[in-house]
């Protein structure tokens, strides 16, 4: 079942995968360019979306402006320079604080706290985040690509150590990973009896 979905629930809340967002590092390249006009390659964003102006202040900080519905939405371009990567954050027009995305709502640019957006994770019942979770530790150990590394009726005690790696490793991470599937199996079960009814055995 996809992700924000509340099992026959009237679903109340906004997630952030329903819009369409602009990251940070979609302006880094903007450090550097000449002050002027710009636009951005989207085919989801409307043509004030993507329309935008490069300027800078007095003090060398660089800001965008979107016109959106006759309305300015001016983004400051902000560096971090306390780290190697020097990672760029860019400010929400509605509470000025420092964001790594900003979501297209119809007549503007905001944060998900201004919008009032939840990330689906938050909605997901204690066995999908178990589930995520191992799916993630598989992946960790056995790579993106090993057959049924998300299916989660495949029993891992028989997949083999991958190359290379200590025994001693791979017996700890993989201990983790069974010890995960037994909290998540009592779990999924109920949930599928609720859900479908019926006696379930895996």
């Amino acid at each position: 079942m996809p992700k924000g979905q509340h099992y026959g629930r009237t679903q109340t809340r906004a997630y952030t995968s329903e819009y369409h967002s602009i990251k940070a590092n979609l302006f880094k390249s903007l450090l550097t360019k000449p002050l002027g006009n710009y636009s951005i390659s989207s085919g989801y964003l409307s043509h004030d979306h993507k329309k935008l102006s490069l300027d800078e202040n007095d003090n060398g900080i660089r800001y965008i402006t979107f016109n959106i519905n006759n309305k300015p939405h001016k983004i400051t371009l902000k560096l971090d320079n306390r780290s190697a990567s020097n990672k760029l954050y860019i400010t929400c027009p509605y509470c000025q604080k420092q964001r790594q995305s900003l979501y297209a709502i119809k007549y503007a640019y905001a944060c998900r706290e201004c919008i009032g957006l939840h990330y689906a994770c938050q909605s997901e019942r204690s066995q999908e985040r178990l589930m995520r979770r191992i799916r993630k530790l598989r992946k960790e150990l056995w790579g993106y690509d090993w057959p049924d590394v998300n299916n989660m009726f495949e029993n891992i005690n028989y997949w083999p150590k991958p190359k290379y790696m200590r025994w001693n490793t791979f017996i700890e991470r993989k201990n983790k990973i069974s010890l995960l599937e037994q909290q998540y199996w009592p779990q999924a079960i109920e949930q599928m009896k609720a859900t479908f009814g019926g006696d379930i055995r895996i």
